[in-house]
């Protein structure tokens, strides 16, 4: 099945979904908020630690659920006697329900400004490779 990718999650994050089921993560990397734009409220995503350019065959990660999306601006303001800087970034928070675990079986690269995708296998536990 074909899965939109958030890579470079943290195994603390995914460790969290693995055990609570339910979890909000806030999405601020540039390739991982593409992916998040390019996702909908009940889309199934493939979450994993490995860094985006070391995703490919054999990959395995957590397999969830959208149940909440929002995408909002954050204005961060840092100030000192000598300068004033303000930057705005926008993040997306997504609340994910875990659905299972997946290995990726192909990994499709994506473009600059592209959701990544992959498709990938669900693993029952009971399948030993």
């Amino acid at each position: 099945m074909r899965y939109v990718v958030l890579s470079g999650i943290s195994q603390q994050v995914l460790k969290s979904l693995e055990t609570n089921k339910v979890k909000t993560i806030e999405i601020r990397s540039p390739h991982n908020f593409l992916s998040a734009l390019e996702t909908n409220v009940g889309d199934v995503i493939f979450l994993t630690s490995t860094s985006l350019e070391d995703v490919r065959p054999g990959t395995t990660g957590i397999i969830a659920k959208i149940n909440e999306k929002q995408i909002s601006m954050h204005r961060m303001v840092q100030r000192t006697e000598d300068f004033y800087e303000e930057a705005e970034v926008q993040m997306a928070r997504l609340q994910l329900q875990m659905k299972g675990h997946a290995r990726v079986r192909r990994a499709e690269c994506c473009a600059i400004g592209e959701a990544t995708v992959v498709d990938a296998d669900e693993m029952k536990f009971f399948e030993g490779r």
